[in-house]
């Protein structure tokens, strides 16, 4: 664990470097220049964020919720089928995440080269099956603002996880993928995202069998795909709203499949995954945000309370969660620049209490 904090000790003194250089900047820019001389694709970042639909493309959480409970479920049907035990087995883990992005504007004002670095500390609960360990993703995107109501993105990504299953074994995985995403603003109050990747890679799991290891190396590809319907509202739409806030109303869902290759383990016995050679998982959710409205350059902070349903999962046979409430809240600044910073908190809670997960995110961002 030691090694986790000085890695995310490193990751903040770096980002407050980043932040005291960039922000200075910023404030001479923007003492001299109106917003209306801004390039497109710093206007079309001010008007979608304020829409509520940067966040879907650019926070990842739901994203990395799903591969969380995918990656615990498979490794908690492993641990329930290896052993005779009649425990009741639950699921939780509190994860620190720093994505750290920079942008690049290119000279036609409208399109941006964009690198994020996601880094991801799990700890896992006091449980029957406890995952502990660290995710760490690269993105490399290109990114065209058609206007200031549309983005598109393309990319290339590489990810890697190393997970140790405590008292148990080890969970590695390598992959690389493609990226597509989109954001469209279609009216005074409602836009949609769309997110679509898909990612090669292989898995190399190593577990204690009596005195022996395990070790079993399968493919590990999979398809994701996230849409978002997101609403603003203001006070002068619902007098409930209090002035100087926005009300976002998001509905959203997500599906994955994974494909896993059957091969041979160390000890000559032939399988894919727990389940199959295919595991799908699928949610939607209803959520509403609530951001105060400020200008450029001022910390807004914000909340969400919300729920999420699965509609299908095939690696629910030992925890059986599939209703969940969602809650959070944090503070975030965007300049005029298009830079951006956020602190915040988001928990997914099982109304059974069978799982959860919680994540406390630092995200910043730089347009260079």
């Amino acid at each position: 664990m030691t090694v986790k904090y000085k890695l995310l000790a490193h990751y903040t003194a770096a980002a407050a470097a980043l932040f005291i250089m960039s922000h200075a900047i910023a404030e001479e820019t923007e003492t001299s220049h109106g917003v209306h001389s801004l390039p497109l694709s710093i206007q079309a970042q001010m008007n979608l964020g304020r829409a509520g639909l940067m966040r879907s493309f650019s926070d990842g959480d739901q994203f990395g919720s799903v591969q969380w409970r995918i990656g615990q479920a498979r490794t908690t049907i492993g641990k329930a089928k290896s052993s005779s035990s009649n425990a009741e087995y639950k699921d939780d883990t509190s994860d620190i995440v720093a994505p750290l992005t920079v942008q690049h504007m290119l000279s036609d004002g409208k399109s941006l080269l964009r690198l994020n670095i996601t880094g991801t500390l799990s700890n896992g609960g006091d449980n029957e099956v406890q995952l502990d360990g660290d995710i760490g993703r690269m993105d490399a995107q290109y990114i065209r603002f058609l206007d200031a109501n549309t983005m598109l993105s393309f990319g290339v990504f590489g990810e890697q996880t190393d997970l140790d299953i405590v008292d148990a074994g080890t969970i590695k995985r390598h992959g690389a993928g493609l990226r597509f995403d989109m954001i469209s603003k279609f009216s005074d109050h409602w836009g949609a995202t769309l997110r679509t990747e898909y990612s090669w890679g292989e898995q190399e799991l190593k577990v204690a069998a009596g005195p022996f290891i395990r070790t079993h190396k399968p493919g590990d590809d999979h398809f994701y795909l996230q849409s978002e319907l997101v609403g603003t509202f203001h006070n002068n739409d619902f007098s409930q709203i209090p002035e100087g806030w926005a009300l976002h109303p998001v509905l959203g869902m997500q599906f994955q499949r994974n494909f896993l290759e059957k091969t041979a383990d160390s000890f000559g016995v032939v399988s894919s995954g727990e389940v199959g050679d295919t595991e799908n998982y699928g949610t939607v959710w209803g959520h509403l945000r609530f951001e105060k409205e400020t200008s450029p350059g001022s910390w807004t902070p914000n909340m969400v309370v919300g729920m999420e349903q699965e509609y299908v999962n095939d690696l629910d046979e030992y925890v059986d969660e599939p209703t969940y409430a969602v809650f959070g809240g944090g503070v975030s600044v965007m300049e005029r620049s298009g830079n951006r910073y956020e602190l915040s908190y988001l928990r997914h809670q099982g109304l059974k209490g069978n799982l959860s997960n919680e994540a406390v995110v630092l995200t910043a961002t730089w347009n260079l």
